[in-house]
């Protein structure tokens, strides 16, 4: 795809820059083959790049005067003019990023990081698909350009032209060596994604890189008009790929593509098909959002991260079309409303989301509250919608936050349980979800997170790794290493649906259940009881054969195990919690080595415990989670009635904890709970 100029080829241009016909978004590629069939695409020759642009907006005169005197060069020149006065450069803050710059350097120098990895030496001839760290991401990453931002970032601050001129290398070599013929070629190594440099999400991402890049980056003296044919060629590639192949699955990959879709064609309203791109993207994300997220503002892959992806893609695109004058619908905005609803409701302590299936969680966080992780989101939304109260979760503004503090995303399958808003709450975050949309999810319904009094106490697993690692990727997505029930240990299937929910000032209580193996149905109901401590009650309802065993996994640190009390506790100087099925339990339980995984290729280990129930299903599990302050264990007491009836609508049972007696109810078919104290 070298870029030629020529007495021939300015001609042409000439000529086609005065009556070209709209090239319909097709580049000159025919139009889609018989549903399933191949569609051939083809790179637009950066020739023919004048042809695609509304050449009679008033601001594009001077290019259209020059085309038409037939310097096609020329007529560059003055586009890359154009561009320079409409994204005017800041002057530098002289506030340089070192670390930042480092990463430039080694980009200009052709090394390359990503992830918990060391960096690797790519040298002057690129492989953009080696994968120098076996990871599959690490390759994901070179193809969505993610090397591009510190180079914006440095140059921007410093004007040193080299950070443009390994901008513009990379960029050329990677458009040379990637054209969009070849847009089904496979990985060397991972056949199994068909076109993984053109891939749904490389392509939306990557588009939103350029455009974000370019504003600065054509203003290096590198930026040649000659490249800029080249590169708005390659974005017009993009926008062909996106509209002929889109990815037409509900997934958050869909909702990525056409956030680059949108931002090509927002950047560069000079393509004569930008707004008609805009308007396609809007037909295609109302129906793809809606139809991944739930009604009460859930992401269907049950996963912070990729509900946080989602919402910032779907939220810059609204704001996009606003700005264009694109009517967004308003099923859509009010999913992208949802969305803030569900961080405001489900987010932890210190503002971040459950480590639900491919979740990570910041450690270490900093004192200022403004740095944690969804503070600015929280911000956001209380900007786009104007509701104070997400800015008030965020900056932990107690008069404009509700007392009551739990809340349900029954849809979802999504529940917090805390006593408070402050950092010395008591939080449980429980999930059992339906099946999810994608793999991002993990064989956990009923598992639940624990945090109490500045500390997390009981997490999950985490997710660990996507490609460098198999074997410890699929430990850590098993059903026994979360907070749950198993059968035989095997994996559960994942099928959850909502039981009960009730919110009181002494009482929260929730019951899920789900189909977890044929035969067997694992329901769950939790009561936390005057916002002190859990009552969990387990039941194995069917007939399904094979040892029962209850599973809980403790954040890392020491913990003790007492066999015949059949308990076990953390062992913090501070904070700790007690997980209690007392003496006449029926279960045997043992103590395990387990893993924490807090972020990608991170972890640590943490200890576990399983209970082995002595029967066979149907069988039920009764369990006190007790937190507290101090080290000196509480004593408890629990039991289930006489007659207990395993799968039973209504359940009634007697508890005690820091001396306090009462009784605890639940009946599925009235759909209440009840606290009763006998002093009350």
């Amino acid at each position: 795809m070298r870029f030629r100029i020529g007495h021939r080829v300015a001609g042409r241009l000439a000529a086609a820059c005065v009556t070209a016909c709209c090239l319909g978004g097709l580049a000159g590629n025919p139009a889609r083959a018989a549903e399933g069939a191949p569609v051939a695409l083809r790179s637009l020759n950066p020739d023919d790049i004048l042809t695609t642009l509304d050449l009679e907006r008033p601001e594009l005169a001077g290019v259209k005067a020059a085309a038409e005197e037939g310097d096609a060069l020329k007529a560059l020149g003055a586009l890359r003019a154009h561009y320079r006065a409409r994204f005017p450069l800041a002057e530098p803050s002289g506030k340089i990023n070192e670390a930042n710059r480092r990463v430039a350097d080694d980009v200009v120098n052709r090394i390359f990081q990503w992830g918990p990895y060391e960096s690797a030496q790519y040298g002057e001839d690129m492989r953009w698909d080696w994968d120098p760290r076996g990871d599959i991401e690490w390759v994901a990453a070179m193809y969505r350009f993610h090397w591009a931002e510190p180079l914006e970032q440095a140059y921007r601050e410093t004007r040193d032209e080299a950070y443009v001129k390994a901008y513009v290398d990379l960029t050329r070599d990677w458009i040379a060596r990637h054209p969009l013929e070849e847009h089904e070629k496979t990985h060397y190594v991972y056949e199994r994604w068909r076109g993984f440099a053109w891939l749904d999400i490389q392509t939306g991402i990557r588009a939103t890189r350029l455009c974000r890049s370019f504003p600065v980056m054509v203003h290096g003296e590198t930026f040649t008009p000659e490249f800029l044919g080249v590169f708005l060629a390659s974005l017009y590639d993009h926008q062909v790929k996106t509209e002929q192949l889109p990815m037409n699955a509900v997934h958050n990959k869909a909702v990525f593509e056409q956030r680059g879709f949108v931002n090509i064609a927002y950047t560069f309203p000079e393509f004569k098909e930008s707004r008609r791109w805009m308007e396609l993207a809007m037909d295609r994300l109302s129906g793809n959002l809606v139809a991944q997220v739930t009604p009460d503002g859930v992401q269907r892959e049950w996963s912070g991260g990729y509900h946080s992806g989602v919402l910032r893609d779907a939220l810059e695109i609204m704001e996009r079309m606003e700005t264009s004058g694109i009517e967004v619908r308003e099923i859509y905005r009010d999913r992208v409303r949802g969305m803030f609803e569900y961080i405001y409701g489900i987010a932890t302590p210190d503002l971040g989301y459950p480590m639900f299936g491919d979740t990570a969680r910041t450690i270490d966080l900093p004192p200022d509250r403004a740095q944690w992780p969804l503070y600015g989101t929280l911000m956001q939304g209380a900007e786009v919608f104007g509701d104070p109260k997400y800015a008030a979760r965020a900056t932990l503004n107690l008069e404009h936050l509700p007392p009551q503090a739990s809340c349900a995303f029954r849809d979802a399958g999504m529940y917090a349980l805390r006593n408070a808003w402050g950092p010395e709450q008591i939080y449980l975050a429980l999930h059992c979800s339906p099946p999810a949309i994608s793999g991002h999810d993990q064989p956990d319904n009923g598992t639940f997170e624990l945090y109490a009094f500045g500390r997390w106490l009981m997490t999950d697993s985490g997710y660990y790794t996507y490609g460098h690692d198999p074997e410890g990727r699929n430990w850590h997505r098993q059903t026994r290493v979360h907070q749950t029930l198993t059968l035989d240990g095997k994996n559960a299937t994942v099928d959850g649906k909502p039981l009960l929910w009730h919110a009181a000032p002494d009482l929260t209580a929730v019951a899920v259940e789900n189909a977890s193996y044929d035969g067997l149905v694992h329901r769950r109901t939790v009561w936390f009881v005057q916002g002190r401590f859990f009552v969990v009650l387990d039941e194995a309802i069917g007939n399904a054969p094979g040892a029962l065993d209850l599973h809980f996994q403790f954040a890392p640190g020491d913990i003790e195990v007492h066999g015949a009390e059949h308990c076990a506790r953390t062992r913090f100087d501070d904070v700790n919690v007690l997980v209690w099925q007392g003496p006449d339990a029926p279960v045997s339980v043992v103590e395990e080595d387990g893993w924490y995984a807090w972020s990608y290729g991170h972890r640590a280990p943490r200890k576990a415990v399983r209970f082995r129930h002595h029967a066979q299903a149907p069988a039920a599990y009764l369990t006190l989670l007790v937190p507290w302050q101090g080290t000196e264990t509480p004593a408890v007491t629990a039991a289930l009635p006489e007659g207990f009836e395993i799968g039973a609508g209504r359940v009634e049972l007697t508890v005690q904890a820091f001396g306090e007696a009462c009784t605890l109810g639940r009946d599925l078919n009235e759909q209440r709970a009840w606290c009763a104290r006998p002093d009350k």
